[in-house]
Order: structure tokens, then C-alpha cells, then sequence
């Protein structure tokens, strides 16, 4: 299974929807107030520039639409505006553009432009997007005020642990005679044992009065000699033994792993001789390592999903840019042809990007929502194309169902499962010459069924009932691969039952070794209060 890191989730801000139109013909003040008003806006408009700052002094709005030929210096308004409200964004209007005054406008502070005469949509489009940046904003200026209090917070944490750590030195000896680990320390020069701690005395069973003044040689034979002479030798701090048995213990079948380290105290060298009994830990810290690779995997994913998101965002304003200057290019040199290729191909970059930024919205969202399946899975699957082996060698079907009803449920625990039975689909099909992918939905009324079939090795019918246990599979380890093959931690499948676990989902494989596997999940169709008890009763377990 795997566990999620526990972070603090970022704050969300959602400011009010209020924007002052500034224009000095109020037949154009009431209909862009009329067009903004019928989308939700609280209006609001002024016809010089004296009363669109005390308009703003009194009542600060997120955006402002503003002409750009105005009684007086438009162009000091916009500054004023910049200066006395930052957060504010400024979307310039104009009935006469020119290369120039756009520049202008926007190497002094404005958000957008707009032409004369305004179309309706694309004032809703630019004043929605000057509303998320404005938002943005404000989120930025409390994320910098609460790392700020992180910091304090951080030189505060460090001043008592300072104190502990004095206190700590005070405690050694305590710590160190009832350690769990049996801990011995030795003369690195003769290899006499010096101090040995309750645990270390189980260990070699004897009495630790008898163990100390007695040697390595004396309590694990010639187990550590080669140890003891490399560490009089060289530099080296660490060593690690797998299997050490102590010669005196009564129990001769005691084995236990050790590590051993130089270290050096009131100016004499030591060895520090650690060792735990693995017997019954050796399948656990095999399980450690594979949770701590999927930790690392995952913290790094939602780093570069974090990363690429906050890219996928910057992108827009230069990108609506080009796609303004584009527009205004085709205007005044309608015989260009080559601008309409541009202007189609920042359309496809701006889908890429909105794509990928829903994407990360969802992820992060943890509150249960509707969740339309057909268009998760179509969502997730455009996400794999940045993979060129599903891109060009991987043959696509895709059946989705109209009639398939939404599931309330948090968006990433079907995100996650569904993309961990499409990639173990994918890993399937890896060594195939002839590589199928087919993902169909349906629905009978009572489940949503989600049908993943590939056309890969297969599983044998003896490893079928284990395909959910933890850590289970048949894939090489991480690290371990060869030739490039798909390697595996075992708890993708077991993590995909943990997720759907509190929507009574059913699993149903059938698959025939060489010809592919056919992978169905049963999501029932059930009320919202009822998932969110499940949901909940999940969460608090974990």
C-alpha cells in the first residue's frame, strides 16, 4: 500500500468577483456592465479618472477595465492604479490600437488588452482570467507571509532543540543501557570490548562484567578480524556484517546483523559495534526499502507536478500575448496566410497547457466531488502521451459509454487506481511485438463498469489470487532492471484495492498467459451520503 506523505495543504483565497469599468462614455460603462453583470460580477463604473480612484479607495476591486483614452493622462490613472493597488488588474480598452500604446500599456502595469468594439465573450474570457491572476496574488502575498511565520517558527524549533540536545547528553547513558540494539564498544587498537549495553549482554549471553575486558576474538571468533584489522589500517566508518553469531551465546543459532562504525572519544579511537537480531526482520526491511522508494517516487512526482503546473501558468500570459499580436497582425494584414498557422498552433499549446493544469487542480483537490469517469480516464489517457512508447507503438480503443451516471467520490483516489492499472497494462505489453490498449465504460443500471484489456504476457493461473497482496510481483525490484524493463514495487494493485476500498468496488481478471489480461472494475452506483461516510471512516482508520 502505499502511504502518502502528510503535508499542510496550500491555502485557497477566492476574492469577490468586483470590477470597476472606467470609461468616459457611459453608454460603453452600462454594457460592459450589462455583459460582466449577466456573468456574476458586481459592477461598477466611473467616467474620469478622479472618480475612478475614489471608487477604488473606497471599495478595492480585483479588476479594472479601463479606456485607454481618458479626460486627462490615461496613462498616470494606470500608474496610480499599479502603484496604490498592485493586486488590481488592469485590462486596457481601446478603439484605435497601435503597436505602441499596447507596449505602453503593457510595460506599465496592464493585465490585457481589449478592441473596440468589445465582443462579449472575450470580455467574460480576459476578465476571468484577470480574476484568477488577481486571485493568484493574493494567495502569493499569504503563502510569503506564512513562510515567514515558518521561519520564525523554524529559529524557534532550533533553539529547543538545542537545549534538548544538551539535555540528550545528560540522558546518554540511560539511552544507552536500555537500547533495544545491542551496542558494544571496542578499542580500535587491541580490540578490547570497553562498554556493552543490557541488549549486547543478551546478545553474547553473558554478563556484561565478564564482556568487558575480553576481546572481539574472544566473544565472535574470527567473524570480525578482517573488520578490526581494515579499520587500524585505513580511514574507512563504516562496515556492515549480515551475519554475526556469537561463539559464547547458549543460543548457537542466533544470528543477527551488525554495523560497525569508527568513532573517537575523549581523543581514543573506537569501534561502535550496533547489531540487531534479523530473523524475523529480514522480509520487513525488505518491505521498508520498497516503501521508501515509493515514497521517494511519489514525493518527486508531486514535486514536477507542483513545478510543471506553476510553468503551465506562466505560460498563459506570454502566450495569450502572441495570441493578442497575432490577432491584431491578422487585422491590419489580412493577406498574410502564415498567421492563421500561428494563431492555430497557440490554440493547440493553450489546450496542452489547460489540460495539464486541470489536471493538477483535481489531484490536489481532496474534498469528495461528481466525478464524470468517461472523462477522468480521457483525461488521464491524453496525459500519457508524453510517454512516445504509448504514443506511436501502442495501439489505442477507446469505448466510452454516454449513458455512464457520475460517481461521487475524491478525484484522486480514482485517478491514481486507474492510471496504476493502465501502466501495469502498458509494463504487460512491454517485450510484445504487436502492443493493443482497449479502455471501455459502461453502465447496467446499478455498477459502472471500467474495462482495461491489453494484449501482453499474461498472468499464470497460479499467481492470479496473489496479484493484491502487498508487495507481491512479478516484475524485477527497483534498481534491478535489465534491458530497460518495467520494475516493480508489488503495491500498485494493493493500493488500487485500498483506494476503492470505501466505494465497494468488485475487481473481475481474466487473462491467458501470451495473449493479454482483461482487468474490470465495478464501481456501484450509490447516494453521496453514503460515500462520504465510507470516505470519511476510510480516512480516519488511515
Amino acid at each position: 500500500m502505499t502511504t502518502m506523505l502528510s503535508t499542510t495543504a496550500r491555502p485557497k483565497f477566492l476574492a469577490p468577483r468586483k470590477v470597476l469599468i472606467v470609461d468616459d462614455d457611459p453608454i460603453i460603462c452600462e454594457v460592459a456592465s450589462g455583459l460582466l453583470g449577466q456573468a456574476g460580477w458586481e459592477t461598477a463604473f466611473a467616467t474620469t479618472p478622479e472618480q475612478a480612484l475614489t471608487s477604488l479607495r473606497n471599495d478595492a476591486r480585483g479588476v479594472v477595465l479601463c479606456d485607454v483614452h481618458m479626460p486627462g493622462d490615461s496613462g498616470e490613472l494606470l500608474a496610480t492604479i499599479c502603484s496604490e493597488f498592485p493586486q488590481a488588474q488592469v485590462i486596457m480598452i481601446t478603439g484605435d490600437p497601435s503597436m505602441e500604446s499596447i507596449r505602453h500599456a503593457m510595460q506599465s502595469g496592464a493585465y490585457d488588452y481589449l478592441l473596440k468594439p468589445i465582443r462579449p465573450d472575450e470580455l467574460r474570457r480576459v476578465a476571468d482570467l484577470a480574476y484568477d491572476r488577481h486571485n493568484l496574488m493574493i494567495e502569493r502575498e499569504a503563502l510569503i507571509r506564512q513562510n515567514r511565520d515558518f521561519a520564525e517558527q523554524l529559529k524557534s524549533l532550533l533553539e529547543k532543540r538545542t537545549d534538548q540536545l544538551h539535555d540528550s547528553e545528560m540522558r546518554y547513558r540511560t539511552i544507552f543501557d536500555n537500547a533495544v540494539d545491542a551496542i558494544l564498544l571496542v578499542t580500535l587498537k587491541d580490540g578490547v570490548i570497553r562498554e556493552i549495553n543490557a541488549a549486547g549482554k543478551k546478545l553474547i549471553g553473558t554478563r556484561a562484567s565478564h564482556a568487558v575486558g575480553r576481546t572481539l576474538h574472544d566473544v565472535f571468533g574470527a567473524q570480525l578480524d578482517d573488520i578490526l584489522k581494515e579499520a587500524q589500517e585505513s580511514e574507512k566508518r563504516l562496515w556492515k556484517v549480515s551475519r554475526l553469531v556469537s561463539e559464547t551465546s547458549y543460543l548457537e543459532s542466533h544470528i543477527s546483523s551488525a554495523a560497525i562504525s569508527r568513532v573517537q572519544l575523549d581523543d581514543v579511537d573506537f569501534l561502535q559495534i550496533v547489531a540487531r537480531d534479523r530473523t524475523d526482520f529480514a522480509e520487513l526491511s525488505e518491505r521498508a526499502e520498497l516503501i521508501e522508494t515509493e515514497l521517494i517516487n511519489e514525493q518527486r512526482l508531486a514535486t514536477i507536478g507542483l513545478l510543471a503546473s506553476g510553468v503551465a501558468h506562466n505560460i498563459n500570459t506570454p502566450l495569450m500575448g502572441i495570441y493578442g499580436l497575432a490577432q491584431v497582425i491578422k487585422m491590419k494584414h489580412p493577406d498574410i496566410q502564415d498567421i492563421d498557422g500561428v494563431i492555430a498552433q497557440v490554440e493547440r499549446i493553450n489546450g496542452i497547457v489547460r489540460n495539464l493544469m486541470w489536471k493538477s487542480r483535481q489531484e490536489q483537490e481532496s474534498a469528495p466531488q461528481d466525478i464524470d469517469l468517461n472523462v477522468l480516464l480521457q483525461e488521464e489517457l491524453r496525459f500519457l502521451e508524453a510517454d512516445m512508447e504509448f504514443k506511436h507503438n501502442v495501439a489505442k480503443h477507446f469505448h466510452f459509454a454516454d449513458h455512464v451516471p457520475p460517481i461521487y467520490g475524491r478525484y484522486a483516489d480514482f485517478s491514481q487506481s486507474l492510471m496504476n492499472v493502465i501502466r501495469n497494462a502498458l509494463d504487460a505489453m512491454h517485450e510484445c511485438e504487436a502492443k493493443s490498449l482497449t479502455v471501455r465504460t459502461d453502465f447496467d443500471g446499478s455498477d459502472v463498469l471500467i474495462e482495461i484489456t491489453d494484449t501482453g504476457a499474461g498472468i499464470p493461473p497460479e499467481h492470479t489470487p496473489r496479484i493484491f497482496d502487498p508487495f507481491y510481483t512479478t516484475k524485477p525490484p527497483v534498481g534491478k532492471s535489465q534491458n530497460g524493463e518495467p520494475t516493480g514495487t508489488g503495491l500498485g494493485l494493493s493500493t488500487v484495492q485500498k483506494l476503492l476500498a470505501p466505494y465497494d468496488c468488485k475487481f473481475d481478471v481474466e487473462s491467458e498467459v501470451g495473449k493479454g489480461t482483461c482487468f474490470r472494475i465495478y464501481v456501484p452506483y450509490k447516494p453521496q451520503s453514503e460515500i462520504e461516510s465510507a470516505v470519511e471512516d476510510e480516512s480516519a482508520m488511515t
